[in-house]
């Protein structure tokens, strides 16, 4: 397992030095690889109390160069893509919750589709699931629905027939190998819309709340 190393002052003077001289011609050979690899513009300027002048990369011209070169950029351009410390941690944050929502997303909506067939098989009973459960396959079910219906009417202008429809996809059937399976055909297609159609109008009516009316006095 690799930890990473914290990183602090080196608190003795010698120590510390040291340790700058050595790392110091690895950060140049890193904007030298940067560079050459990828043909990009950069440049480096070092100030330390290790040395009275301050020290540029690859040279003094070659930053004058690069600074003028990035100066000419609009300020909106220029700053686009600039972020401090906290800017940077909202944005990798604000994605990691983006992702994390989209996984939610997409599990929810497995979920439903697993609801949706166990009512289709008869396993699952519409009137035992909870509200944001009967809502969320409500809507499934429409968009299901909406979708075998578009596709219904693109084969008619096509002028293909009802039996080139691909199957239904229902997760675990539980078919034995050798038992035969039915072929699909426009009618077990239209009978699968209606029995969707109705599971729907039951979501609707479980989800709806009990009205009594009372009669007049």
């Amino acid at each position: 397992m690799n930890m990473k190393k914290k990183l602090s002052l080196i608190k003795n003077g010698t120590s510390r030095k040291t340790t700058f001289n050595k790392r110091k011609p690895r950060l140049m050979k890193k904007l030298t690889e940067l560079v050459t690899l990828y043909d990009v513009k950069a440049c480096a300027v070092i100030h330390s109390p290790y040395n009275s002048n301050p020290e540029a990369w690859p040279s003094r011209e070659g930053v004058e160069e690069v600074v003028s070169e990035f100066m000419e950029v609009s300020r909106k351009d220029r700053n686009k893509k600039m972020m401090d410390q906290d800017a940077f941690l909202r944005q990798r944050i604000e994605s990691e919750q983006a992702q994390l929502q989209k996984l939610r997303d997409e599990n929810r909506d497995l979920k439903t589709r697993e609801i949706m067939w166990g009512c289709l098989e008869g396993d699952i009973d519409v009137h035992q699931l909870g509200e944001k459960d009967l809502q969320d396959l409500s809507s499934t079910i429409d968009n299901y629905l909406n979708c075998v219906t578009n596709r219904f009417e693109n084969l008619k202008k096509n002028g293909e027939s009802s039996s080139s429809l691909p199957p239904l996809v229902v997760p675990d059937l539980n078919v034995e190998e050798d038992a035969d399976i039915p072929s699909i055909d426009g009618s077990t297609h239209q009978s699968e819309t209606n029995r969707l159609a109705i599971i729907t109008t039951t979501a609707a009516d479980a989800c709806a709340p009990n009205i009594t009316n009372n009669p007049k006095s």
